[in-house]
């Protein structure tokens, strides 16, 4: 069978902004939509996952359909049957869909189940249309709606990218629906607002898990975190408050570990980890010191992560927890990244001579094994190389790195990643190679020196 290539846009149309200022179609070459499958799968043929399939004839498969709208402006069939209350303008819903245009084989708009839309039934800026059929539907349900231009892309549509009197049929799946956490305007100096704000607080990290659990990894971040800031801002009237303050701060840094590791920023995963060092749930929390040690793994700090991970075994050994044989991979994962970046031979191939602009081919070799063994392996995100090199030396690095595309940075000292430097080391000029676009580094945090 012949394989038909697909084309992903780098964006989701912005609907809003398509029926007033218009919006510019940019084809995603690097599309991947297997970012939160599992290391297994991602070995597997990554494919766009398109639910639906193209309509030759609107007319005839319009007989198909029932209303859903007294004008008949959106019609309906229900493919799979979902379940559960009816939806309202106080949800977030997540959906998959894609959308085709008639007798056309590949959809003008899509977003798959991996990665679905979140839209907040209140304020989305979706087109009437859309939001009908969205409102129509229950949560796991999957239908297909064939929507007029009435409620859509109106009488004129958007030449030359949308024909005028424009029909089109939407596949939508309803991943998921929560409730949408309340936005009132809260006066953190207020006094006896600590309740309020904590079951503000409550529903943004219930939310934030389900997020989570659906690969909405960014989104949750984002609750997280103005969770976080919430219980920081909030005055305290007593030590019972103070205690729910530390523990609600405890499972929202320890989420916000999970999710920065899975979306590969281990440097504020780091930072996470040092809030729960602040709040002592570090060194007394197996949990988070698996988390610690997989981010300092991420950045090349591994006999950091190494001390971690022995102070979490140790924690967790007489436990019947699934973490024991987690951790335990943890270990042989280390070991082996540690392997693949080993630096040693680099201070031991030096120049010889005093012709500074000379380098050895033995050199030349470490560094090009070193690269590309770092390139290649994906438990592994930043790596600072050994002090002692030269200035040629590391120009050689750095172009090797251009060539791999990989990033070469400069950070001010070992500080600026880990935390790894004392004082005396302030001055020291350290190089790291990077596989991520956007520099953590200025996340100037202590995370390998926390106190046991």
């Amino acid at each position: 069978m012949e394989s038909k290539s697909t084309l992903a846009l780098e964006d989701g149309l912005d609907l809003k902004t398509l029926v007033t200022t218009g919006s510019v179609l940019q084809i995603n070459l690097d599309y991947d939509d297997t970012e939160y499958v599992a290391e297994a799968e991602r070995a597997e043929t990554k494919i766009v996952d398109i639910i639906g399939k193209p309509i030759k004839n609107f007319k005839e498969f319009e007989k198909t359909l029932v209303h859903v709208d007294p004008k008949g402006f959106v019609k309906k069939k229900i493919i799979e049957e979902g379940g559960g209350f009816p939806l309202h303008e106080g949800c977030t819903v997540s959906i998959a869909f894609s959308g085709y245009w008639e007798n056309e084989l590949e959809p003008f708009d899509m977003k798959s189940c991996r990665k679905p839309l979140v839209v907040d039934l209140k304020d989305n800026g979706l087109l009437p249309g859309l939001q009908t059929a969205i409102m129509s539907m229950l949560v796991g349900e999957m239908s297909v709606f064939l929507l007029s231009y009435q409620v859509m892309y109106g009488e004129m549509g958007i030449p030359p990218r949308i024909k005028p009197k424009a029909l089109c049929v939407f596949y939508i799946k309803l991943v998921r629906s929560v409730i949408t956490p309340q936005e009132g305007k809260i006066d953190f100096s207020e006094p006896n607002m600590f309740n309020k704000i904590h079951k503000e607080v409550m529903m943004l990290y219930t939310s934030g898990v389900t997020l989570h659990k659906s690969n909405n990894t960014s989104a949750a971040i984002q609750l997280f975190r103005k969770a976080v800031n919430m219980l920081h801002k909030c005055r305290l009237a007593n030590e019972s408050e103070e205690k729910i303050q530390e523990c609600e701060l405890i499972k929202l840094y320890l989420n916000l570990a999970v999710c920065y590791i899975k979306i590969k920023q281990p440097l504020k995963a780091c930072t996470a980890c040092n809030e729960l060092n602040r709040l002592n749930s570090l060194w007394n929390n197996g949990k988070a010191l698996f988390l610690n040690s997989k981010a300092l793994r991420m950045i090349g700090q591994f006999d950091v992560a190494e001390k971690r991970l022995k102070r979490a075994i140790k924690l967790c050994e007489n436990s019947k927890d699934l973490i024991l044989k987690d951790l335990k991979n943890e270990c042989d994962l280390l070991e082996r990244t540690r392997k693949s970046c080993d630096q040693t031979k680099l201070i031991g191939k030096k120049i010889v001579g005093s012709n500074l602009e000379v380098i050895s081919e033995e050199f030349k070799k470490e560094v090009d094994s070193l690269i590309k063994n770092f390139k290649e392996n994906v438990n592994i995100c930043k790596l600072t190389l050994p002090e002692g090199l030269n200035t040629t030396e590391m120009a050689y690095v750095k172009d090797t790195c251009i060539k791999n595309n990989l990033f070469f940075r400069k950070i001010k000292n070992q500080d600026d990643e880990c935390g790894a430097a004392t004082l005396a080391d302030s001055k020291v000029e350290n190089f790291a190679l990077d596989k991520n676009k956007d520099d953590d580094s200025t996340e100037n945090n202590d995370f390998s020196n926390c106190k046991e």
